[in-house]
């Protein structure tokens, strides 16, 4: 009810566009000289913008912004009460929570909330200032978010201090947040966590140093202590194993067979445990020594993750008999996913049992997705799109979706993105389906796929898969002898078309290009220099990311499997699997035995990709289009690059 208020509120804000007096290139100036706190050169923009300036809000942003931490939070309350149908509000209250905080205005801060934020960092801010007035209920939140195996930020210091300081962080807190950062890997806050207990001479702080010591050398578990209590002992054991199955898991496995009950590794909960970390190692990295007892083992646990990697150790291996044992083991939904029909049938065809294959490859081919066109091609029927057409009311156009269109327009697509998200968390989910067809009019190709998948409308692939920047791919495909749809596909996985993607390891823009990359690639291509602002151009995205692609595929003889791989995980990556390779395996066997997920996912979806681009926007048939007929005859190994 609330946010279908706030819509109806906006829908009667808005006057029509064109009776504006709106001037782009004045707004951009405006919103310049307010970012750079140009008071004077803004007074007159707005001037000009008039009254009715549908992007008020983003300037009176910045006065609110520029006055903090001395602004009254009324002023807060009032702009969030002007602009109901805005996600400034919000940034507005986080900005100046962390300006109050930090200037310690403590009762400023609890003005503008009553509620504790998700954020971590405005979390800690706010307990600490509820340390004035109801100090008990911040010490135990102190402790809530002390007990965590990973760094906290800074703002979240003095709250611990204050809750050591009063007993509720205690050493036994200190031991159980180690436990934990030495179950998340995380070493420097060990060692950190064991500072603190260092002039402890209790068995707490022993403990504590041997955590320590096992997540450096677990393989000393033998030489714990008999002194140590227990529980203590139990715990210090569970966790060397837990290191020992990741460094060598065939010791693990013996030490833990032989030893672990002797040691005193008893409480059953924790023996469950570190079975199923060795039996997850022995899977993943298809240990021989291991397999005997990893099968007898699964005899008795039906894990779901663990039984599909046994699985795929059997396709691997290509030890078909095998594979078909354990997909036999797979949860009936999992049998009928597209992925195993697909590796059951091709078990049973390898095994001489053709026709069960054959009635197998039909049933994957129904689905839609890597494996069910892999089907299809074997039985050489064109892919099932299942292209849905949903009819939708046309949405009316309100007051978001004009600050949509300009931010456009004024080349301001972080603000567009950011004004999308919040009015598709504020709609239901028809209109949404409504915002996705007016995405695709307007040809807003980013905010369509967004909504897409909000809406979960995985059969409308007119939105999930728009023609989107088509020219430009096809312009720097011809200069590169690319296939423009592969580097379509690229883009629509790395970015789903967003030119300002930026990934937490840096990759940017559209073809999530690392800056050094990009570099390099422009100064082969002789184009000069290349700053990370430039990657955020859709066009000089494009340019250097068709160029990067065409000479992974040069680099791997026009491979687009490995040149895919390469380019999600790094050519030596991929060098470094196909010399692995003992002998030449066929294609899919290959793809499937990708050591990483993300790059298995990620070669599958590309493929995949394109054969829907080809689909939906060319005339090209709808079959044959995943793998050449070099990439599934070729066997793969390193031999193959020769």
């Amino acid at each position: 009810m609330v946010r279908s208020a706030v819509l109806l509120i906006s829908c009667m804000m808005l006057a029509p566009l064109d009776a504006m007096a709106f001037n782009g290139a004045d707004m951009s100036k405006a919103l310049e000289a307010a970012r750079n706190d140009d008071w004077d050169t803004l007074a007159s923009e707005e001037a000009r913008l008039g009254d009715n300036n549908p992007l008020q809000a983003y300037l009176d942003f910045h006065r609110l912004r520029a006055a903090l931490p001395d602004l009254a939070p009324g002023k807060v309350t009032a702009y969030a009460a002007r602009y109901p149908d805005s996600p400034l509000p919000t940034d507005v209250r986080q900005l100046a929570m962390v300006a109050y905080a930090r200037a310690e205005k403590w009762d400023k801060l609890l003005a503008l909330t009553d509620t504790p934020p998700r954020a971590v960092e405005l979390r800690c801010y706010y307990y600490r200032a509820k340390l004035q007035s109801q100090r008990d209920e911040a010490l135990h939140a102190a402790r809530k978010l002390w007990l965590t195996g990973h760094s906290r930020p800074a703002s979240c210091d003095p709250l611990f201090d204050a809750a050591r300081e009063a007993g509720v962080i205690d050493d036994d807190a200190i031991w159980k947040r180690q436990k934990l950062a030495f179950y998340a890997g995380s070493s420097g806050l060990q060692r950190y966590l064991n500072k603190m207990l260092d002039d402890d001479d209790s068995q707490l702080a022993q403990a504590s140093d041997w955590l320590l010591t096992l997540y450096k050398d677990p393989t000393r578990v033998d030489d714990l202590p008999a002194s140590l209590p227990a529980r203590r002992k139990q715990a210090l054991l569970a966790a060397g194993l837990h290191r020992w199955a990741y460094v060598d898991t065939v010791a693990a496995r013996q030490w833990f067979e032989a030893h672990s009950r002797q040691a005193g590794l008893t409480r059953d909960s924790l023996r469950e445990k570190t079975s199923h970390r060795i039996a997850w190692y022995s899977t993943i990295r298809g240990i021989e020594e291991n397999r005997d007892w990893l099968d007898h083992w699964l005899q008795g646990h039906d894990d779901p993750a663990l039984l599909e990697q046994r699985a795929r150790r059997g396709i691997i291996e290509q030890d078909w008999a095998d594979a078909l044992t354990w997909i036999n083991r797979l949860s009936d939904s999992e049998q009928a996913d597209a992925r195993w029909l697909y590796w059951r049938a091709r078990a049973l065809e390898e095994t001489h049992q053709e026709d069960q294959a054959r009635e197998a490859y039909r049933q994957a081919a129904r689905q839609r997705n890597f494996f069910a066109f892999m089907a299809a091609d074997r039985l050489g029927e064109p892919y099932r799109f299942s292209n849905d057409s949903p009819e939708t009311a046309p949405y009316k156009e309100n007051a978001a979706i004009v600050r949509i269109r300009l931010l456009r327009d004024l080349g301001e697509p972080q603000l567009a993105h950011q004004e999308w998200q919040w009015l598709m968390q504020n709609s239901s989910t028809e209109q949404v389906n409504q915002l996705a067809a007016l995405a695709l009019k307007h040809h807003w190709y980013d905010l369509a796929v967004q909504a897409s998948i909000r809406a979960r409308a995985w059969d409308t692939l007119a939105w999930r898969f728009p023609p989107a920047y088509q020219q430009r791919f096809q312009q720097a495909a011809s200069r590169n002898d690319l296939d423009p749809w592969l580097a379509m596909a690229v883009a629509r996985r790395e970015s789903a078309f967003y030119p300002h993607a930026h990934s937490p390891v840096g990759a940017l823009g559209l073809m999530q290009l690392m800056p050094a990359t990009a570099r390099k690639v422009a100064r082969e291509a002789n184009q000069g220099s290349v700053n990370r602002k430039a990657l955020f151009d859709p066009d000089t995205n494009i340019t250097l990311g068709s160029e990067y692609l065409a000479s992974l595929l040069k680099d791997f003889k026009g491979n687009r499997v490995l040149a895919l791989a390469a380019y999600n995980a790094g050519p030596s990556r991929v060098n470094s699997w196909l010399a692995e390779e003992p002998e030449a395996v066929p294609a899919d066997v290959w793809i499937e035995a990708i050591p990483f997920r993300e790059t298995r996912d990620y070669v599958q979806a590309v493929l995949t990709y394109r054969a829907l681009f080809v689909g939906l926007h060319d005339n090209q048939s709808r079959t044959g289009q995943l793998l050449t007929r070099k990439e599934s005859a070729t066997p793969y190994s390193l031999g193959m690059l020769d």
